[in-house]
């Protein structure tokens, strides 16, 4: 079979990673038997890797980087493409479909941006989130196979479409390589004892607000001299400004370091010395950067109503988000208990193993039989 990859969506470097992950376990388990097409264009043209002659890459206008020009490519200029290049498989990371194709498509599902209540958006992010909510109920009734990031994400589209999918798979995500022979050769390092770190985009649902009143609550009522680093750039400046406006109000500007962009040795070095990993998001349908903490032995403390809790299993606790007490008095008390602290970090390190790409992209090789059976 000759399988599309519709690469034009990933611009960002969560879903080149997760994108490469798979695709390279697919073209390497599957060569002599499957042969990839993969679409990109000048903007994400960095992905391209050789991954074997049975990978091809594609270079696509750059226009189609934009997501309402790539829609309309996709609908008018796409299926040209399809039936030049004898396609007989569409995956696509976008997690919609493309109403003009006629050949069996894998929608991969792993935004839920649009698909959570109460994050603030302005009025044309409300309409791209109403456009994106129509088409995940399209993909949900035209694709010939859903696959989901989480079983968090795989309820968010079904809850969307007030009905289930034709076939679904959950597929998960692995921290690369690097990451995991720095967490094994840095596992020793002494941790800072009241270090706590967060390593995101800092995009307004990230909830770092919370982690700051948090902190400055830690300081006030339990005497703990806590310090936050934030580690991440800030795509939102209002957003930036807000956060560092509320540092200087809540007299936190010794106790907080905003990093922003670090290199990767000093990303390790960072999860490997702070006591805990925090990240209070509102909208996450996996959470990498907290699965790379937990290889260090670092624990997590993140929000109780994203995908995180069922990704960091044991190796965390989990609250509300906009409960900033709350969550001041697990991070106080792990800073605090050091058996808690060691039982959850143990816990951390095992779950951590569960997410290498031998294993997460190894239910992706059903999709080749299960969409024969599904389209005959």
């Amino acid at each position: 079979m000759r399988v599309l990859f519709n690469a034009l969506s990933v611009t960002n470097l969560s879903g080149r990673h997760v994108l490469l992950g798979h695709l390279s376990r697919l073209a390497k388990w599957t060569l002599g038997q499957h042969e990839y097409v993969v679409l990109y264009h000048k903007i994400n043209r960095d992905i391209c890797r050789n991954l074997g002659n049975n990978v091809q890459w594609v270079e696509c206008s750059e226009y189609t980087s934009h997501w309402v020009i790539r829609s309309l490519w996709e609908r008018i200029v796409l299926p040209v493409r399809v039936s030049k290049l004898g396609i007989d498989i569409y995956f696509t990371p976008a997690g919609t479909a493309v109403h003009s194709l006629r050949i069996p498509q894998i929608v991969f599902a792993q935004n839920p941006w649009c698909l959570v209540d109460g994050l603030k958006r302005s009025w044309l992010e409300k309409i791209k989130a109403f456009l994106q909510k129509r088409e995940y109920r399209i993909a949900m009734r035209d694709a010939a196979m859903m696959v989901f990031n989480s079983e968090y994400m795989r309820h968010a589209y079904r809850e969307n479409a007030c009905s289930e999918e034709k076939v679904s798979l959950v597929v998960y995500q692995a921290i690369d390589g690097k990451a995991r022979s720095a967490a094994f050769s840095m596992r020793n390092t002494e941790k800072r004892a009241y270090q706590v770190l967060s390593v995101s985009v800092m995009a307004p649902h990230k909830g770092i607000e919370t982690l700051v009143k948090a902190i400055g609550t830690i300081r006030k009522l339990y005497g703990i001299p806590v310090k936050l680093v934030l580690v991440g750039g800030w795509p939102d400046s209002k957003y930036e400004h807000l956060i560092r406006s509320l540092i200087i109000e809540l007299n936190l500007e010794s106790e907080v370091e905003i990093k922003g962009h670090v290199s990767d040795h000093d990303l390790y070095r960072y999860y490997a010395e702070s006591k805990l990993f925090c990240l209070m998001s509102r909208c996450e349908s996996f959470g990498i950067p907290a699965i790379e903490a937990q290889a260090f032995g670092t624990p997590v403390v993140s929000s109780n109503c994203c995908a995180i809790p069922e990704v960091c299993g044991k190796g965390g606790v989990y609250f509300n988000p906009d409960n900033v007490n709350g969550v001041a008095s697990q991070i106080a008390q792990l800073l605090e208990d050091d058996k808690t602290w060691s039982d959850i970090s143990d816990a951390a390190i095992e779950n951590a193993e569960k997410y290498r790409w031998e294993m997460c992209s190894k239910p992706l090789v059903k999709m080749f039989d299960i969409v024969a059976n599904v389209s005959t």
